[in-house]
């Protein structure tokens, strides 16, 4: 797990997007989100412009198209109704299913935390750009954890994502799980993991592939904005002033002296991240890049209105019935 831009430089969408749109594999892993929106409620009322929230804080930021995504808790409502919906379905054909445990989180707190890069100087003089140490920690062990469990037969993979999943576990199955059934009972198309999600609404956790595509767009535009180009030469003269040669804040952060090692964090690379911080806040490099980001989503939000205001009524909808799935446990 990479800290900053190594995460969130232009993918932060695109990865999210990607891994809602993964089913369960071998290990019946239903898809969870990998970057969550901010917390701030996106309700059908909410005003689609940028919220600054604490100055210092990116992670209390919110940027327009948040609006048209889930919050931490609704992504979470949303994950948690799809794998009672698979479960269900598990059972119907006799198989007990228990999916692997949530990995904890670690580094950014939402998708704004570290979008633009490092702010956390107190963190930073311990850990440069890698992640808080303790949450790696447990991430990691959660990880090997998830993966000592022995991998679900080729019938389980099946009933879970259908028998036209990639990959030739159908070719293994048994020969009625081949043919399309089990006990009797019809595979649903797509398996466990499409009936759930056909029950839910959306294969992608509520978010649109258009609201998935802007979100990614409008990080790279707003690497073109020229606030944002002029900003980043300020920080990276002052940067050349301590003695750190790089054209812009992510350079220093894909620095590859500065991947995780064994060995731990350099002193090198602190003192840079350290540097890098400063620079920031000097030239308020974070605030300018937000607000370019957040003028260029408002402008995506006046060309797709009519288009976005549809895909909010979508999410409201797959929130709802997450939750009355929850309630009707």
């Amino acid at each position: 797990m990479r800290r900053g831009h190594r995460q969130g430089r232009g993918t932060v969408a695109a990865l999210a997007g990607a891994a809602f749109l993964l089913t369960g594999c071998a290990s019946g892993q239903p898809a969870d989100t990998a970057l969550k929106a901010s917390s701030g409620s996106p309700s059908s009322s909410a005003s689609p412009v940028s919220s600054r929230g604490t100055a210092a804080d990116p992670a209390t930021w919110t940027l327009p198209l948040q609006r048209y995504r889930p919050t931490d808790a609704q992504a979470k409502t949303i994950s948690l109704a799809e794998r009672e919906l698979v479960g269900r379905c598990m059972k119907e054909f006799g198989v007990a299913w228990k999916p692997d445990a949530e990995l904890p989180k670690v580094g950014p707190r939402n998708m704004l935390d570290w979008r633009y890069g490092i702010h956390d100087a107190t963190l930073s003089a311990k850990r440069g750009y890698q992640p808080d140490a303790e949450e790696q920690a447990r991430y990691e062990a959660a990880l090997r954890a998830n993966e000592s469990r022995p991998a679900s037969s080729a019938d389980t993979q099946v009933l879970l994502s259908g028998t036209d999943m990639p990959g030739g576990p159908s070719a293994k199955a048994s020969a009625d799980v081949r043919g399309g059934t089990k006990n009797g009972r019809r595979i649903p198309p797509g398996g466990c993991f499409g009936q759930a999600r056909a029950a839910l609404g959306s294969a992608t956790h509520g978010i649109t592939p258009l609201v998935d595509r802007l979100t990614f767009d409008s990080y790279p535009a707003s690497l073109k904005a020229p606030e944002v180009k002029a900003v980043f030469a300020r920080w990276s003269q002052c940067m050349a002033q301590r003695g750190y040669h790089y054209a812009a804040p992510m350079d220093a952060d894909q620095d590859p002296r500065f991947r995780p090692s064994r060995a731990g964090v350099s002193g090198q690379e602190i003192a840079t991240a350290l540097a890098d911080i400063t620079c920031r806040d000097q030239h308020r490099v974070t605030r300018t890049w937000f607000e370019a980001e957040s003028r260029i989503q408002q402008g995506y939000v006046r060309e797709h209105a009519t288009q976005l205001a549809a895909d909010r009524r979508s999410l409201d909808r797959v929130i709802h019935t997450a939750e009355d799935t929850l309630a009707h446990r």
